[in-house]
């Protein structure tokens, strides 16, 4: 009796492991690299552009499904913050198609916008792909975007600088016109 209620155990916890883990299968049949990405420096109201890879290991093509995701704070670098706007990064194309045992491009482009209050910041967002299925495990790799921005066009240093330049021709101008008339005969 002891002996059939063991194999029932095992059986019931074989099958809801098989149930509740996902498959290795399901990951061994796409990858994609490179696994971080970083862009530094750009300024706000700029954009930057840079491609990751797809890899379909599978002897059948798979759709592929692009989105963001703003991953908690535990999860994220340190010292980066939670991505304020995910439709500042775009994926060309969103969905993609890749054929059996190959590979398929993908163009992001991250778009900050011009507000001085972005500069000076380090974000971080992932990337993710998903395959396309009517399964319901289905496995989502991440490619994760860290990203920093500057002063921005016209930044603090620039500003001063072009500040004191100004502040010295007027100076200079003023004491030109002062020392000429003083020279001239009344």
């Amino acid at each position: 009796m002891m002996m059939r209620q063991s194999k029932y155990l095992v059986g019931v916890i074989a099958a809801l492991l098989a149930i509740l883990l996902p498959s290795p299968v399901q990951a061994q049949y796409f990858s994609v690299s490179p696994a971080e990405v970083n862009i530094g420096n750009l300024s706000p109201g700029e954009e930057a552009e840079f491609n990751f890879s797809i890899h379909n290991k599978d002897n059948i093509s798979h759709i592929f499904m692009l989105t963001s995701y703003n991953p908690k704070e535990s999860q994220r670098k340190p010292g980066k913050a939670e991505f304020p706007d995910d439709s500042w990064v775009s994926f060309s194309p969103q969905k993609v198609e890749v054929a059996a045992s190959s590979e398929a491009e993908v163009k992001v482009t991250v778009n900050i916008p011009s507000d001085p209050k972005w500069a000076d910041k380090d974000w971080e967002v992932w990337l993710g792909v998903t395959p396309e299925s009517s399964d319901l495990l289905s496995v989502k790799l991440y490619v994760r975007l860290l990203v920093s921005t500057s002063e921005g066009v016209g930044g603090g240093s620039n500003i001063w600088l072009i500040a004191g330049i100004i502040a010295v021709l007027l100076l200079l101008g003023c004491g030109a016109y002062y020392s000429r008339r003083k020279t001239k005969p009344k």
